[in-house]
């Protein structure tokens, strides 16, 4: 599974939308589509402010080891 993926799943599992999750990261909804689109990769500060909203670690969030 890619991030791209990811992210959208684990904010469909908290039943987020897409702004909810951005306002909670801060940044605008465009960006949140962007991610969950695959058009753009989250920076790795991103990726760690993701970690913490979905309560997941890193390597949950990044698939590795899927």
């Amino acid at each position: 599974m890619k991030i791209s993926e990811k992210i959208g799943r684990l904010r469909y599992e908290k039943d987020w939308t897409q702004r909810k999750l951005a306002d909670k990261l801060n940044v605008h909804r465009n960006i949140v589509i962007l991610w969950e689109n695959g058009k753009v990769i989250p920076s790795v500060q991103n990726c760690i402010a993701l970690a913490d909203v979905f309560n997941v670690t890193l390597d949950e969030l990044c698939c590795r080891g899927e």
